[in-house]
């Protein structure tokens, strides 16, 4: 379309009237009031009178018998093109005029001087340049939104096949052991998570549990726990001849695997490692700066905390770690756990920032949950359902990890 340009001193207006308006002259006369007063003046069509792209504006002319199916294409055309304009009416069709000015039309009636309607149009014109401007800004914003979106939903994506990847590193469903029942609590903070766990049964009669917890959230924690869980040593050879790896032994090779891997980055983590022994009961602890494991006697009778000495992982290579053995009855339960549970359950009226504060409330619901000799699904019940409980669950501030270890006193083999 070729480009128009004002043949006069003010700007293009397209006055647009229907066959009636235009057979008796309405439309011409107006046409020859606006030129005289300055305008370039130019006679349309009804349909011409509001094309999106096309400068100037627009006056629409209508007679008393003008269709309304005319009526309602002239709004609908003035609302998408966004061109200024005018409508003229005549008294018999005043009542449509609330109905065009809420598409952003001028409604005048049809004895309006020449002279008002100039400077009307005029203004229009002027306010033309800066309501374009504002459209094209916001289609800008559209597209800029638009983009946003698509790359939202592709991270999205990348997370999920991030967690995927993750989980594939930890026990798809928990194992048969040997003479001990495990249950589990796995809650990561967001898609990923910080902390991952592992149970195996090593030998016929051995069986490990692990927690690491690599310090910070989102995606940099979660590549630390990979490395973490390929770094964690179980067992040494194969077959007959096969060696189970002491706790503390098997923390010092994971501490050495992580600090050639972080090359001397601020990246570390803490964790916590146990094997039982299903013949004698006994369970030896390692940790590594990690929450201690907490053992409730039988009938809540007692709760026992397990400290290990053992610095933090991938700090200091060739660090030494402690280790600790302590007896499991049947009727007791070991718990090992990650720190999110220091800040699982705030204090009552807690508002802002004191929702990420560290509480001991943990301790105490931690050992209700096994308190009482309940079986070991319902222990890990209650302690889901004090989760579900807690202020603030539904956006908790850190990942959350507890395995429950129950000797069953029934050791196959033994």
């Amino acid at each position: 379309m070729p480009t128009e340009t004002s043949s006069g001193t003010g700007p293009i207006t397209r006055v647009g009237a229907g066959p009636a308006a235009a057979a008796c002259g309405l439309r011409d006369r107006w046409v020859g009031a606006l030129a005289a007063l300055g305008l370039d003046a130019r006679a349309v069509t009804l349909d011409e009178t509001f094309r999106a792209g096309r400068p100037g504006v627009c006056v629409a002319v209508l007679s008393p018998d003008e269709p309304d199916a005319a009526v309602y294409q002239l709004a609908d055309r003035a609302q998408e093109s966004l061109v200024p304009g005018v409508v003229l009416l005549p008294p018999e069709l005043e009542r449509i005029g609330p109905m065009l000015g809420a598409e952003g039309l001028v409604v005048l009636g049809q004895d309006t001087e020449p002279e008002a309607l100039v400077c009307i149009l005029r203004a229009l014109d002027a306010r033309q340049a800066m309501v374009q401007k504002l459209r094209d800004e916001l289609k800008i914003a559209q597209l800029s939104v638009n983009g946003a979106y698509g790359e939202m939903a592709r991270l999205q994506e990348e997370m999920q096949t991030a967690a995927s990847i993750q989980q594939a590193h930890m026990p798809r469903k928990i194992p048969t052991l040997n003479g001990v029942q495990v249950g589990v609590v796995y809650r990561p903070a967001t898609y990923v998570s910080g902390d991952i766990y592992d149970i195996a049964q090593l030998d016929e009669h051995r069986s490990a549990f692990f927690i690491a917890d690599a310090v910070g959230h989102g995606v940099p924690a979660a590549l630390m726990t990979m490395i973490i869980a390929c770094g964690l040593h179980k067992m040494d050879g194969v077959g007959p001849d096969a060696r189970v790896v002491p706790p503390a032994e098997a923390l010092f090779r994971l501490n050495n695997a992580m600090t050639e891997h972080t090359g001397g980055s601020s990246r570390f983590a803490t964790a916590v490692y146990g094997v039982f022994d299903a013949r004698t009961g006994e369970v030896t602890i390692a940790g590594a700066g990690h929450p201690p494991p907490i053992i409730v006697r039988q009938g809540g009778a007692s709760i026992e905390r397990i400290e290990p000495d053992g610095p933090l992982l991938g700090v200091f290579p060739d660090a030494d770690f402690g280790q600790t053995t302590v007896r499991l009855d049947p009727g007791d339960l070991m718990i090992l756990f990650s720190d999110g549970f220091e800040v699982a359950f705030p204090k009552a009226g807690s508002e802002g920032d004191d929702f990420k504060r560290p509480t001991l409330t943990y301790i105490e619901k931690l050992a209700n949950a096994g308190d009482g000799g309940v079986p070991l699904a319902e222990a890990v019940a209650v302690l889901e359902r004090e989760l579900d409980g807690a202020s603030g669950s539904l956006h908790q501030p850190d990942d959350i990890t507890a395995l429950f270890v129950a000797p069953t006193g029934a050791a196959v083999g033994a």
